[in-house]
Parts: structure tokens; sequence; C-alpha cells
């Protein structure tokens, strides 16, 4: 018997109508599956909204840290390039506004008594001076005589500037003490390390400035003794074991005082 020939019409319509149900058979149900699937967003939106009990999913939202968003600056506070500080409170009542307004004024008292103390031993260091090189053998005593006569005018004058700076300055250490360290903890860096130089500061001046006592009390003594010799009150024997003594004395106080001082002004109160 011959088989169907595929050029009658029937045959071939039948044919097509084999494959085509054979295709629908093989795609159908992936479309139906894929159809049937959520996306990655909605599933996870779905499934959640199917787990979550009613109630539940408003708290789990409020509770959920948040986070600043991409790029935005922490706020912080810092001192900017000029030496403003930014953000610290610093207002006449505040700890920190008022530690730094008490350091400020201590530090220009001790910084104008460390001037008076600069006039007046200056004048005590170019008088033990012409002492060392009369000793020496350097001058003549003429020539030491001359220094000390130029020396002696204004001399008592600015010792007595000196004790009167002194007496205005007052205990600069409790006047300056700085802040607990428990309240400078909670408080911007910049501002508490200027404040803690300026207290720094205070407290060498304050050293150098009792160093410049003690030289200053010896030049006074003599002069008091040149001035009891111009007015024939005691002998030049007795006024040169007078200068004798304060003469070694003074030196040492000086060295101890211009050490000090080198201390004191190797730091800067940046409040002033």
């Amino acid at each position: 018997m011959a088989g169907p020939s595929f050029s009658d019409p029937t045959t071939r319509w039948r044919t097509a109508a084999l494959v085509l149900g054979c295709l629908l058979a093989l795609v159908g149900p992936y479309v139906i599956l894929t159809r049937a699937t959520p996306s990655d967003g909605r599933a996870a939106a779905g499934q959640a909204a199917l787990t979550t009990p009613p109630g539940v999913a408003g708290l789990a939202t409020s509770s959920a840290p948040t986070s600043p968003p991409r790029g935005a600056t922490p706020t912080a506070t810092a001192t900017s390039g000029t030496g403003e500080v930014v953000g610290a409170d610093v207002s006449p009542d505040s700890p920190l506004g008022q530690a730094m307004a008490s350091c400020r004024l201590a530090a220009l008292r001790v910084a104008a008594s460390m001037g008076a103390a600069d006039v007046s031993l200056q004048q005590f260091d170019k008088h033990i001076d012409a002492m060392n090189l009369l000793v020496a053998g350097k001058i003549s005593l003429a020539v030491a005589t001359q220094f000390w006569d130029q020396t002696r005018v204004g001399a008592a004058q600015n010792a007595a500037e000196f004790r009167r700076t002194q007496e205005s300055t007052g205990d600069t250490r409790s006047q300056c003490p700085g802040l607990d360290p428990a309240v400078a903890a909670s408080l911007p860096f910049g501002p508490v390390d200027q404040l803690n130089q300026c207290v720094t500061y205070v407290g060498r001046a304050a050293t150098a400035l009792t160093k410049a006592d003690a030289a200053v009390t010896t030049w006074q003594h003599h002069i008091h003794d040149m001035e009891m010799l111009r007015m024939g009150e005691i002998t030049p024997a007795q006024a040169t074991a007078m200068w004798q003594r304060n003469w070694h004395v003074g030196e040492g106080q000086l060295t101890a005082f211009e050490a000090a001082q080198a201390q004191a002004r190797a730091v800067h109160c940046p409040l002033d």
C-alpha cells in the first residue's frame, strides 16, 4: 500500500498541526510557571506580608536603625584654621567660657609683671656685669663706677613698678587652674587644648616671677646701700662689704630667673 503524500493539502495541514501541538506541550508549562513566580522585590515584600503577624510590621520598621544619606558629613565640633572655636559652648556662663576668661586675664597679668621684672633686673644685671669685668681686670674702677652710676638711675622706681604689678597679679595659679578632667573630657579637644596651653604658660610664668621677686629684693637692698653711701650714712668699706654679698647672691638669682623665664616664654597662651 502506498503511504500518504506530502503533496496532498490535507496531509500538510495535519503534519503542521502535529508539530505545533508538540511545541505547545514543551513551552506551555515554562510560561505558566514563570508568570506564577513574583519578581525579586515583589516576592520579598509578598513573603514578608504573608509571614509577619498583623501589628508587628510597623514596629519592625520603626525600630530599624537609620543611616545617614550617602555622602553626608557627620556633625562635629572642631577648631577652624584661624583658631576660632566651632560648635563649642564658650558663653560666659559655661564652664569652658568661665575658665577661658579667667586664664586670659591671668595670662595678661603675668605678662605685664614679667615685663616689669625685665626692666628692673636688666639694670641689676648690668651692675653685676660691671663688677665681674672689674674683678677680671678688663675695666678700671673709674669705668665700673660710671656703669654703676648709670644703672642706678631710675632703679628704685623700676623696682617699685615691679612690686606694683606683682601685687595686682596675686596668686595667678589659682586664677587659672584649668578645667576638671571630668568636665574637659566632654568638651571639644581644640578649645580645651588652647586652655591647657594657657594654664601651662601661667604656671611657668608664676614660677619665673617667684625667681624675679628674690632677685629684685636683693637689687633693692643694694640700691638702698648705694643711696646710704651717697648720703654719707655708711663708709665705703661698709658699702663694699654689703656689695660683695649682694653681688654673689644676686648673680645666682638672676641666672635662676632667666632660666625660668625662658621656660615660660617657650609656651604661648593662645587665649591672649
